[in-house]
C-alpha cells in the first residue's frame, strides 16, 4: 500500500514539476496556474478508486482546409467510448488540462503541428501513446479554398501562411510516430485509410468513416465542414475552376517552391515539369523527401 501512495506522490510531484513542456513561452501567472491545477485534470490516470487512466491520444494536425475537422468527426463517432472535443482543441490543453476518465482521447487543431516535439517529450514519461496523424491537401485546392460560412469571405490560407506550414510538414513527415494522409485518399478510399488508421491507433471504429455524416452531433462544432454531408469527391481539384485561375497564377508567383512541394507531397512526378496547372490523380500517397 505504502508503494502505491509514494508512486502517486511521484507521479504528482512530476506533473508539478519542471519537466519538458509548453509552459516557458507563457506568462508567469498562466504558467503557475497551470502547473497548480493540471494534476488534478489527470488524476485518472493514477488509476486510483477504479478511475480510467488514459491509454492513447489521438492528435490531428497539419495543414489548413486539409479535411482535420472531417476526420475529427469521422474519428469521434467512430469511437464513441474517447474522450472527444467536438470542436478544436490543442494538444497540449486535451494532455494537460482537460477532464478525462477515458483510455483513449481525440484532439485536434492544425497548428499543433508546430509544437509537436513539447507533447512528445510529455508522454515520454507517461504510460499513454501519442498518435499523431498528419493531414495533406494538394497545395492548389489549399490555397484556392474558401471560406462559406462562419468567417470573412476570400480565400483562407495565405501563400506566407502555407509556406510555414509546408516547412513544418516536411520536418515532421520523417518522425515515426506520425500517420501521414492525404484528403484526396481519405475521400476517394475511406475504406483504406480506416484500416491505416487502425493498424496505426490500436483501435478499431465501430462507425465506418465513409458513415460519419449519419451522426449528428449538436455538441459538435461543424462550421467549418460546410454543413453535415456524405464524402464529396467532387472537392477535389476544385482549384481548376477557372474562377481560382488568377488566384493560381498569383501563388506560383509568390510561392515559387510551389512545383518541388507538388513533387515532396505527391501531387506531381517531376518537379521540373510540374506547373501550378499541372493535373493530378486522386489515390497518389505522399512522397516527402527530406528537406534540403
Amino acid at each position: 500500500m505504502f508503494g502505491v501512495i509514494q508512486r502517486k506522490v511521484v507521479f504528482l510531484r512530476n506533473e508539478v514539476g519542471g519537466e519538458p513542456s509548453i509552459y516557458s513561452t507563457w506568462p508567469a501567472l498562466k504558467q503557475l496556474r497551470r502547473r497548480a491545477l493540471s494534476p488534478l485534470f489527470r488524476i485518472s490516470d493514477t488509476g486510483l478508486l477504479g478511475l480510467t487512466a488514459l491509454r492513447t491520444h489521438i492528435l490531428i494536425c497539419g495543414f489548413p482546409r486539409s479535411g482535420t475537422t472531417m476526420l475529427q468527426m469521422m474519428l469521434e463517432n467512430g469511437l464513441p467510448q474517447a474522450r472527444r472535443f467536438g470542436r478544436e482543441v490543442g494538444g497540449w490543453r486535451a494532455a494537460t488540462y482537460a477532464w478525462r476518465n477515458h483510455p483513449l482521447m481525440i484532439s485536434k487543431v492544425p497548428h499543433d503541428v508546430f509544437r509537436l516535439d513539447p507533447l512528445r517529450q510529455f508522454y515520454a514519461a507517461r504510460s499513454a501513446a501519442l498518435k499523431i496523424i498528419l493531414m495533406v491537401r494538394d497545395p492548389r485546392d489549399v490555397l484556392t479554398s474558401q471560406r462559406r460560412e462562419g468567417g470573412p469571405e476570400g480565400y483562407c490560407v495565405s501563400p506566407e501562411r502555407w509556406r510555414r506550414y509546408y516547412r513544418a510538414v516536411v520536418r515532421e513527415s520523417r518522425s515515426r510516430d506520425v500517420l501521414m494522409m492525404a484528403y484526396e485518399d481519405l475521400i476517394s478510399d475511406p475504406i483504406s485509410e480506416q484500416g491505416r488508421i487502425e493498424q496505426f491507433t490500436g483501435w478499431k471504429l465501430s462507425l465506418p468513416l465513409e458513415g460519419f455524416h449519419t451522426v449528428d452531433r449538436p455538441d459538435f462544432d461543424k462550421q467549418t465542414l460546410n454543413g453535415l454531408r456524405p464524402i464529396e469527391s467532387s472537392l477535389i481539384g476544385r482549384w481548376r475552376s477557372p474562377e481560382h485561375r488568377q488566384r493560381i497564377e498569383q501563388v506560383s508567383n509568390e510561392l515559387p517552391e510551389l512545383p518541388e512541394a507538388l513533387l515532396r507531397l505527391g501531387y506531381a512526378t517531376d518537379a521540373k515539369a510540374a506547373p501550378a496547372w499541372a493535373p493530378r490523380g486522386t489515390g497518389v500517397p505522399p512522397v516527402l523527401a527530406a528537406a534540403d
